[in-house]
Formats: C-alpha cells, sequence, structure tokens
C-alpha cells in the first residue's frame, strides 16, 4: 500500500480503519484472508423515505429473458454463466431501468450463495440475502443502489420476509459508510483464511441468531466451522 494512499484512509476513515487494511493486505501475500461485516436491515431502519421513491425510473423485479440480452452482450457485469446459476437457485433481479436502459440492478437470494469459487454463504430463511449490486457509471451518484435496495427491501418484507441480510468485507469503508446511513446494522463478523489447499471459516457470536456462516464446499479443502 503506497503512502499517498494510507494518508488518504486515515483522513478518510481513521487511523485504525488504515492499520486494519494494511493488516489484512500485509496476511494476503501469504494467504486468502477476509473478514466479512454481516449485516441486516428492515423497512423501519431507513429512516430516509426518498429512498422507497424511484422518480424517472422504472424500478421492477425483472426476468430472466430481459436480463438474457445484457448478459449477451458481456456489458452490466453480467455474464451469461453467472445469469444460468442465479436463476438456476432461483435468485431474483431488481433493477431500475431508465427508459430501456439499464441503470443499477441487485440480487437477491433465499438460498445458501456462493460468495467466490472457493466459499458459500449460509444465512437464516426469514432474511432474503442481498448480493452483486452495480450501477451503471453514468447513473452513479443518484443514489440508485439504495433506492434499488429500498424498494425490493419492502417487496420482500410484504411477502413476509423480516428484511434484508448482506455482508460487506473488513476494508471496504466507503461501501459499509454507505449502508450504515441507509439502515443496515451490523451484527457479527465471519472470518475465512484459505492457504495450502485447505479453508477455515470462524463467524462471532453475533451471527448465531441469524444463522450467518460461511462454508467451504470443495472436497478437498478442510472446513474447520466455529459459530461462538
Amino acid at each position: 500500500m503506497r503512502v499517498p494512499n494510507v494518508l488518504g484512509y486515515v483522513r478518510k476513515y481513521g487511523v485504525r480503519a488504515a492499520l486494519h487494511d494494511i493488516e489484512c493486505r500485509l496476511v494476503n501475500k501469504v494467504a486468502h484472508f477476509e473478514i466479512l461485516k454481516g449485516m441486516t436491515v428492515r423497512v423501519q431502519d431507513v429512516h430516509d423515505p426518498s429512498l422507497f421513491e424511484a422518480e424517472g425510473f422504472d424500478a421492477r423485479f425483472v426476468g430472466d429473458d430481459e436480463l438474457a440480452k445484457f448478459a449477451h452482450e458481456g456489458a452490466h457485469e453480467l455474464s451469461v454463466d453467472f445469469l444460468r446459476n442465479a436463476s438456476g437457485r432461483g435468485d431474483r433481479c431488481y433493477a431500475l431501468f431508465h427508459g430501456k436502459a439499464l441503470a443499477a440492478y441487485g440480487w437477491y437470494s433465499k438460498l445458501p450463495t456462493p460468495i467466490d469459487e472457493h466459499f458459500v454463504l449460509h444465512f437464516g430463511q426469514a432474511w432474503t440475502y442481498m448480493y452483486k449490486g452495480y450501477t451503471v457509471p453514468a447513473y452513479r451518484g443518484k443514489r440508485l443502489h439504495a433506492v434499488g435496495m429500498c424498494r425490493a427491501l419492502r417487496a420482500f418484507t410484504e411477502e413476509g420476509q423480516k428484511g434484508l441480510i448482506s455482508c460487506v468485507a473488513s476494508t471496504n469503508f466507503a461501501s459499509l459508510h454507505s449502508v450504515s446511513r441507509m439502515g443496515y446494522r451490523i451484527f457479527g463478523e465471519v472470518y475465512m483464511l484459505r492457504a495450502g489447499g485447505r479453508s477455515f471459516t470462524y463467524a462471532t457470536k453475533g451471527c448465531r441468531d441469524y444463522g450467518f456462516w460461511v462454508e467451504s464446499p470443495a472436497p478437498d479443502m478442510a472446513l474447520v466451522r466455529h459459530i461462538a
């Protein structure tokens, strides 16, 4: 991490955040290590009513057929393989359109969901997992990611879910700040370590009430799972 970046982190997020980022970078030189902050948000946690509004945009759940053309184009960080896998799990996409242009989207799941090629996230059935949010560069700065989440949150709440559950890397300070302002509340952490073909995961005590934990499904990896 270069000195200018360190100074920038200190000015924006504080000394502790900068030190944490440096520590994680050092560990990742010899192994894959990551800490995920688990969090939830309910409708009553959102204190800004404007986040439920999408003036000028068509905000709705969107089907696979409509998304397929974007996936085939290879744009909007969507791929054919991702769409196939997400649809196979029954995951749903909530998107915002500006005319015919796809401006932003987020994905929502009620089943265990891969975090990457090595780890799968589990969570309680009362919650809907939000992941893979994306806003087209031309539409950034309009809070569309938060608006999409809030509108999807309201829709899932009407279907009987408690709210949304999600996770953010502990070093992604910008996202942590953003979701905190929206109304998300952190309940615990999951530690993930992978080295030498083996993996270790640890979920803190706060994760227990939310059924929130991570596993590595690969058969050649030993898994140690512990919820304190």
